[in-house]
Order: C-alpha cells, then structure tokens, then sequence
C-alpha cells in the first residue's frame, strides 16, 4: 500500500492543474473512493490531495498505476496521459469508444463472402455497421467488448420488451440458458431472438413478449444458442 505519509514529497506543481487532473483520474476510475482505494491511497489522505495537498513519489506512482495514466502528465500536465491507450481520452474524445460488430437478422448466400464475425459465433451474418460503445460504460455494467455483438430486431414478436427496429447487445459467451433469459437463437435458415425456458424433457420453450404470439417448443438440438441479449436500444 502507497503511505502518503512518506517524508519525501514531490511537487507536483504550483497551480491547481495537478487537482484537475486527479479530478480526471476520479471522473475516470467513478468516484474518489474506487482511485484512493484502486491506489492504496486512504480515503482521508486522498481528500488532503484533492484540497490541494502535495502526495509523494509513492503515492503519485500509485494513482497513475492505478488509473493507467503516464507519470509525467500526472505530474506536470505536459504530454499525453495514455500514449499507449488509442481508446481512452481523459478529455471525453472519440478514444474513449470502442467499435463493436453490428449484424443484420438474415442467412447469407453461399457464394457470398461475409466478413469474419466475432470469434467463436456459430453463426455467419452479414455485417452492416458499427457500433459506438463507451468502454468505461461497458465496464462498469460488467461487460467485455470483445464478448459482444449487435442485432437488429426484425418484427414485433418480442414487444413491448424489444420493438421492431430495436438494436441489441448479444453476449456471444453466455449460451448456457438461464430460466427467463432472453437469447438470439438459430434455427437452419433463420435467427430469431425470444425469452427461453427448460422445459423438463430437455425441450426449450421459446417465448415471445407479446402475447399474439404463441410460445413454441423445440428440442435443445435444433437450435444454436448465439448469446444471451443483455441490452437494447431504441428510439422514443
């Protein structure tokens, strides 16, 4: 743990530019609390620095470890403070977004070429775009950008949950069916996304949202599980 009790203490700087920049690093981590513990650093003696207090070399080491920043620019405000970071920009720029796949809802032909889908996805949709994600935003929902990839909802099936033109984030790694979830599905010819029970047999019962539509049975073996659906989004 960094003692920010050490005698030797480093000047920062002179001007309130170095509390702005602890205050990035705040902004960044979520709250005072998550850096000064992610650091080492004791609530009260974080606060010191927050007012204005000078840390030392051990304690300016261990904020930047903790929040992935350069040194120097803790330090002295001069240089970038994530050089080797191409995704993150304290200042809130494009950086801080990370691309992820987008995937419309229909079988590809067999003499079509589509792009590689995400590793390990059992099925070979066209992609059409790209999603913007805030990583920070990503992390702090417990999700990993490299587990996700998004569909389009084609049809009414799944309201007033999903409507028709509603973009989900598939979770490609969570394909064990939990009782109530809602999952994008394959069948031989068609995706499909529903609200999935065990049934006792080893049936699935696929659900939809909307109660003009009948809840269909299949056998666990007729359909691929692509992920589990862990958020959507649609316009007002």
């Amino acid at each position: 743990m960094a003692n920010e009790h050490d005698a030797e203490v480093v000047d920062a700087d002179s001007d309130d530019g170095f509390v702005e920049r602890l205050r990035q690093l705040v902004a960044k981590l979520g709250s005072a609390n998550a850096l000064a513990k992610s650091a080492g650093v004791s609530q009260s003696g974080f606060q010191r620095y927050l007012a204005g207090g000078q840390p030392t070399r051990k304690v300016l080491i261990a904020l930047a470890q903790a929040a992935r920043v350069d040194l120097m620019w803790l330090m002295t405000g001069k240089g970038d403070p994530q050089p080797d970071d191409p995704h993150f920009a304290l200042d809130g720029s494009i950086r801080s977004l990370t691309r992820l796949p987008l995937y419309k809802r229909r079988a590809v032909a067999e003499e079509e070429v589509p792009p590689e889908p995400p590793s390990d996805l059992p099925v070979k949709p066209e992609t059409v775009a790209g999603l913007g994600f805030c990583r920070f935003w990503l992390s702090k929902h417990g999700m990993d950008a490299s587990h996700l990839a998004g569909l389009y909802m084609q049809g009414n099936s799944m309201e007033p949950t999903i409507a028709n033109g509603d973009t989900v984030l598939v979770n490609i790694t969570q394909r064990d069916i939990v009782d109530g979830g809602i999952y994008a599905l394959r069948g031989e010819n068609a995706m499909i996304i529903k609200r999935v029970q065990n049934e006792l047999d080893g049936r699935l019962r696929l659900i939809s949202d909307n109660p003009v539509f009948k809840a269909i049975e299949i056998a666990h073996t007729e359909l691929d599980v692509i992920g589990r659906v862990v958020w959507r989004g649609s316009l007002l």
